[in-house]
Formats: C-alpha cells, sequence, structure tokens
C-alpha cells in the first residue's frame, strides 16, 4: 500500500496562513531551505508548489535530487504552532501545458506580470511525522524511556 500524508497534515498544507519550507541539497551535499508559500497537496497525495526562478538554488538542487533520486524535506508551521515534517522524492517538473499555463496565469494575477514561473515541482512523500514538541517528546521518551538528562532525576535536595 502507498503512504498517504494524514489529514491534519494536508490541511496545515493547504492552509494559507502555515509557514511551508523546502529543503534540498545539492550535489556538495549542502542543505538550502526555501520557504514555498505555493505548496499544496494534489488530489493523487503528491505535494506540488511553484518554483520562480530558473536559476535558484532550490531548482538547481531539485534537479539533482530527480536525476538522483535525492530526498527533499518538507516542513509545515501552522499558525497555532503545530508542525509537520514530510520527506519524499521529486517525481517530476511540470514546464509546459495547461497545468504549467494555469499555474503561470495564476503567479502573475498575485505576484504581478513581471513574475515568472520556472516549473511545478511535484513531490512524492514518503515520510511523515508530526514536529511539535509536545508529540516529539512523548515519542521519544516511549522509545528511549532510559535516556533522561540529569537534571531531570536529579533530587529535589541536590537542586
Amino acid at each position: 500500500m502507498a503512504f498517504s500524508i494524514s489529514p491534519e497534515a494536508a490541511q496545515a498544507i493547504r492552509d494559507k496562513e502555515s509557514i511551508k519550507i523546502v529543503a534540498t541539497i545539492g550535489r556538495e551535499g549542502i542543505p538550502h531551505a526555501a520557504v514555498k508559500d505555493s505548496l499544496t497537496v494534489l488530489d493523487d497525495g503528491t505535494l506540488a508548489f511553484y518554483e520562480l526562478l530558473e536559476t535558484s538554488q532550490t531548482q538547481k538542487n531539485l534537479v539533482y535530487s530527480i536525476w538522483f533520486n535525492k530526498y527533499v524535506s518538507v516542513t509545515v508551521v501552522t499558525r497555532d504552532g503545530r508542525s509537520y515534517q514530510l520527506k519524499g522524492i521529486p517525481q517530476r517538473a511540470v514546464v509546459a501545458g495547461r497545468r504549467f499555463l494555469k499555474a503561470y496565469e495564476e503567479v502573475q494575477r498575485t505576484l504581478g506580470p513581471e513574475a515568472d514561473l520556472s516549473a511545478i515541482w511535484v513531490i512524492r512523500p514518503e515520510l511523515e511525522r508530526e514536529g511539535t514538541y509536545r508529540v516529539r517528546r512523548e515519542e521519544e521518551e516511549a522509545l528511549h524511556p532510559y535516556e533522561l538528562h540529569v537534571d531531570r532525576i536529579a533530587k529535589e535536595e541536590y537542586r
């Protein structure tokens, strides 16, 4: 069975007020993270976003990732502080056709007639986890019950 994004993460991604960050790596292994407000979940469960600049570091890194089957990371933070982390592999870059033209018109309406659209990147997510501190802490404590910071196990009389 194929991986699918949780309804909570999908809702967070589709929320216009959420902060959406796409992190990539290039051939030198240097990470690059960029805010991508256009990130959304498509009907088939893949992620998609607009890359506006042909020569951006994100664009270069995504081309590298698609050639060499490298993962990208997506972080979404909601207005109320919940966060979701997704990992996936770029599947395609849409650079022509009806879908591209519709997106190009949207970009120009939103950002002005001088705005460009290099590609619509589509990413197949393969992993999701909630990154909210409370949730992460509970999961980590369940996985590693004997790994505690000394301050949490020190007796009151020594404080």
